[in-house]
């Protein structure tokens, strides 16, 4: 009786020292700080242990569906070759074939130091052995698009974007069925379904066309041409250009106004001193004489303020003339750019005692 006994007993020590093991492999996690240099906080580390745990478990009862999400859960908390190694084991299982060799692979690269504990070691070699059977049935899925510039358009796989990069190439897809999805602006949606086996290969093509039911950019008013500043609105029944013209012949007036009005201050400024000068010479006469030629000393401030208004009132004549001459020119200028090309060039000069305007007009 006893000795049918030890057999049995041996078998429940096997196991409880199995079970044991566990939480003793998820310990490493406090023993590996030298070789993941990581700061969680011990809410998250206890969290890690926790979700390890509980994941390993449901992965040794082969439940793999539910243990994904606490082993990847665990890892996001604190990186554990433990825990990778089995969340690739179990992706593998449940046919995501591409994520779960990249996570073997992160296992199979991390170098380990020479003090990593066992578990450590075990969790490699493990990694190594799932990947042989697992990277031949990755399969490959070709995708092309036609109709639309590979910038303009969105592909999804069962949802997940492709970036346009891996257009027209061999992108590694999980075995099984998938959809790829086609999206662009302005283009109707494109959709095509491929089942991929086992180390296979696959080719999708997707052609856009144009979504005749788009709305199109709205064109702009009828009307308004462009100008530096923005739309100005043209006249009604008025030619392409014609707003800018009149934008052209709108300066040229204020510029013949702004002319009209010095030469006004001009013709003001010289009739003041006109005036001056003729009450300066009327004094000179009286006290001159006939002859002019026998003046006073008293007379020589009349004889300087004569000259001085002469000279002023000539050059406010000059001022004058010159801004009407101008007014004028820049009037008929403004005119001219409203119904064609005017090409004018105009100088006004000054001199002592004179004015006056030189230019070329075509």
């Amino acid at each position: 009786m006893s000795a049918s006994l030890r057999p049995l007993t041996s078998y429940k020590s096997a196991r409880l020292g199995r079970i044991g093991a566990l939480p003793l492999c998820l310990g490493v996690f406090f023993t590996a700080g030298s070789a993941y240099a990581q700061t969680p906080s011990p809410e998250d580390m206890a969290a890690a242990r926790s979700l390890g745990t509980a994941g390993v478990q449901l992965a040794d009862k082969g439940d793999c569906v539910t243990a994904i999400p606490k082993l990847d859960a665990a890892e996001k908390l604190f990186h554990a070759p433990t825990t990778l190694e089995r969340l690739g084991e179990c992706e593998i299982k449940v046919g995501h074939l591409v994520a779960g060799t990249e996570h073997l692979n992160r296992v199979v690269r991390e170098p380990l130091p020479p003090s990593a504990p066992p578990a450590f070691l075990a969790a490699h070699q493990r990694a190594q052995a799932a990947l042989g059977p697992a990277l031949p049935r990755i399969g490959k899925l070709h995708i092309h698009v036609d109709g639309v510039a590979i910038d303009k358009v969105t592909v999804t796989v069962d949802g997940e974007a492709v970036p346009s990069v891996l257009f027209d190439s061999d992108r590694p897809t999980d075995p099984g069925p998938h959809e790829v999805k086609a999206v662009a602006t302005g283009y109707l949606t494109a959709t095509s379904s491929v089942t991929l086996q086992d180390g296979a290969a696959a080719s999708v093509s997707l052609k856009l066309d144009p979504d005749p039911s788009a709305v199109a950019p709205p064109a702009p008013p009828t009307g308004v041409t462009a100008s530096a500043g923005g739309a100005t609105p043209a006249p009604p029944g008025s030619a392409p250009g014609a707003a800018a013209a009149s934008g052209s012949g709108g300066s040229g007036k204020a510029l013949a106004i702004g002319s009209f009005v010095v030469g006004g201050v001009g013709v003001v400024v010289g009739t003041v001193f006109g005036v001056l000068a003729l009450g300066n010479k009327s004094s000179l006469d009286s006290a001159c004489g006939p002859t002019k030629m026998a003046c006073p000393s008293s007379s020589q401030s009349n004889i300087s303020a004569l000259s001085t208004n002469a000279t002023l009132s000539t050059v406010g004549f000059g001022v004058g003339i010159v801004g009407a001459a101008l007014g004028v020119v820049f009037l008929a200028t403004s005119h001219g750019s409203e119904g064609g090309t005017a090409s004018t060039g105009v100088r006004p000069w000054l001199g002592v005692g004179s004015a006056g305007l030189e230019g070329r007009f075509e």
